[in-house]
């Protein structure tokens, strides 16, 4: 059985070519298209690893970070959070609400492959 990861994006495109890399390496994904969805995919199936796009409809990748980090069961899962948003001013606001990671978009795959596997080795030793 492969690594489980949740990827969370509210444009599906990115979800596509996520899940394709991802995929690609042995991983089994799921799929959510905002918060809320990857939310309740999660409590019912918790992953090795989320993937979550920082501005969604619904709820957004902040209150997704929080909302899990506030959860006993859920806490210690490993979060990469994905945006456009690039200074590091952002990146600290994201790593200060939970984000155990940050990837700007657009991002090559080498780089997302890198950083997953780096936050599963943080969590997982």
């Amino acid at each position: 059985m492969g690594t489980k990861v949740l990827v969370i994006d509210d444009e599906e495109d990115y979800r596509i070519i996520i899940s394709d890399v991802l995929r690609g390496e042995g991983m089994d994904v799921s799929l959510a298209c905002d918060g809320e969805q990857g939310l309740a995919l999660l409590k019912e199936h918790p992953v090795d690893i989320v993937l979550v796009d920082w501005m969604m409809p619904k709820m957004d990748g902040e209150k997704f970070c929080r909302a899990v980090r506030t959860d006993n069961a859920l806490k210690n899962i490993p979060i990469l959070m994905l945006t456009v948003k690039q200074t590091s001013d952002e990146e600290l606001e994201a790593l200060h609400f939970g984000a155990d990671d940050f990837v700007v978009k657009p991002f090559k795959a080498p780089e997302l492959l890198a950083r997953v596997r780096a936050a599963l080795r943080r969590n997982h030793g």
